[in-house]
């Protein structure tokens, strides 16, 4: 498999114009000095990165007086405001609009039981794991024990696949289940918070095996265990599962959501249990991810 880079702007697959676009990085500036200027890298490695700091820029984006930003981001990124389920005026900070929920069925659930769906709204990589003791995209290169930290999960999914949803900071930041099924309690997995921004992975080794992030096993009815774990990224301070014990859950219910930032949603599958679409594969094997939604069809039951 080929080692592929990941651009600050990064190639997207709609499907459903079947085009190649270009991804929009909002206010990337900051992350380059950051990320690229001697400064910036030290400041990002001792102090930034630290989820105290996550923390108290998240208390801002709670705060009343980052409501101002909310007009700005929607008319940046031309978001459907139809499809939010509470007028704009009545969010308090940034953050509540952030997290906003939608009115029903504008993210239609595929029901087909042999249909792998979508997480979230996101941008799509499928690796293959046969082989490959890690994953062959700058920015995304670790082990898989490194990921997860408990080597019987890593060894369940070591010939698997790999899905990595990457979700910009415009995107619907609400995840849900993929089929019905039951849950073991969710691990916690301490880390740091790097960005998830391209710019980041570009410059940062490894951040998905570095970062905070949360492990549920899956035990799921059409696709057998599935390992899905929530990353965390720079000003993301918190993952809010549902429930965070064993607990049963149904195909396309809310498991929880990200605050304010970009994240990542990683699944992992065992090789005979599904089959990624192809035009997903085709285009992870350019370098280029799928822009997929929650409930969308991403792969099939073997």
């Amino acid at each position: 498999m080929h080692i592929l880079m990941t651009p600050d702007n990064p190639q997207l697959y709609n499907r459903k114009t079947r085009n190649i676009e270009s991804e929009d990085a909002y206010k990337s500036g900051g992350l380059k000095i950051l990320y690229r200027t001697p400064f910036g890298k030290l400041l990002t490695r001792t102090v930034l990165v630290r989820r105290g700091i996550s923390k108290l820029y998240g208390r801002y984006m709670k705060s009343a007086k980052s409501t101002g930003k909310i007009t700005e981001f929607i008319n940046h990124y031309n978001i459907d405001v139809s499809e939010i389920k509470r007028p704009i005026e009545s969010f308090t900070s940034f953050n509540d609009f952030f997290i906003r929920e939608l009115k029903a069925h504008a993210r239609p659930i595929d029901t087909t039981p042999s249909h792998l769906i979508s997480p979230a709204d996101s941008r799509l990589f499928v690796f293959d794991l046969a082989g490959h003791p890690k994953l062959p995209v700058k920015g995304y290169w670790y082990h898989i024990e490194e990921l997860v930290k408990d080597p019987e999960i890593a060894d369940m999914f070591r010939d698997g696949w790999c899905f990595i949803y990457r979700l910009a900071p415009n995107d619907y930041h609400r995840y849900a289940y993929l089929d019905n099924g039951h849950q073991d309690k969710v691990i916690r997995i301490n880390g740091i918070l790097h960005s998830v921004n391209p710019i980041a992975l570009r410059e940062t080794p490894g951040v998905m095996a570095r970062n905070y992030r949360e492990l549920t096993l899956l035990h799921t009815e059409h696709f057998g265990p599935v390992a899905h774990i929530e990353v965390g990224a720079l000003f993301v301070g918190k993952i809010v599962n549902r429930t965070y014990g064993p607990a049963t859950f149904k195909r396309g219910e809310e498991k929880g959501w990200f605050e304010f930032g970009g994240s990542t949603v990683i699944q992992l599958f065992r090789k005979d249990a599904i089959r990624p679409d192809q035009d997903i594969l085709d285009h992870t094997a350019r370098g280029i991810e799928t822009l997929v939604r929650l409930g969308e069809k991403t792969g099939t039951a073997q």
